[in-house]
């Protein structure tokens, strides 16, 4: 082996190793952070998506993995929580395709939130939830996506990241969605 050679490993081995190691367990450390804090929002909106725990839980714990994979890389991510969301929303949408599996996990999500409000009785929590599942029935995809992303709280920008389409249209997809839901419950009324 040529003396050069040698010379030019010895940063690589040696300091540069152990700055990258130190870095690496940062990163570590702020991903899990951001799996702690975010979990169980992304958790509940994929599960709206594809109706089951599980796969919830699955795309998720992938969405973190490809954080902490574009952030090893050090790929400039803007807003991560809109990023997260967007990778949990393709990911589901990917799924749905692959197995040709309908959105029918609304009602039971909206349940989920809604058992927190134990003050009505037990027939008209059911009652109210058949009426919200129905109207939401009335919603296009779009619609529907940008009401279950605002409930999470997500601003108009950080949905119109997860939608791939602009603050403009998530507002007018907000607009057209409340009004059918108002409609529709009127009807129910």
């Amino acid at each position: 082996m040529e003396q050069g050679s040698i010379l030019k490993l010895s940063p690589v081995l040696g300091l540069e190793h152990v700055e990258n190691h130190r870095k690496s367990k940062q990163l570590e450390e702020t991903v899990v952070e951001l799996y702690a804090t975010l979990r169980p929002s992304l958790l509940s909106y994929a599960y709206q998506v594809v109706g089951s725990t599980g796969e919830s839980e699955d795309l998720v714990q992938i969405a973190f993995l490809k954080l902490f994979d574009q952030l090893k890389r050090n790929t400039d991510i803007v807003n991560v929580r809109s990023w997260l969301y967007r990778v949990v929303h393709n990911l589901a949408i990917d799924h749905i395709r692959r197995n040709g599996i309908h959105e029918s996990a609304v009602t039971e999500w909206l349940s989920q939130r809604s058992r927190a409000e134990n003050t009505r009785s037990t027939e008209d929590e059911l009652i109210r939830q058949q009426r919200i599942a129905d109207s939401l029935q009335v919603l296009n995809e779009r619609e529907r996506h940008c009401l279950m992303l605002r409930a999470e709280g997500l601003s108009y920008q950080e949905i119109g990241g997860v939608l791939g389409i602009s603050q403009k249209a998530v507002s007018v997809y907000l607009a057209r969605g409340l009004k059918k839901f108002e409609v529709q419950n009127e009807n129910c009324a």
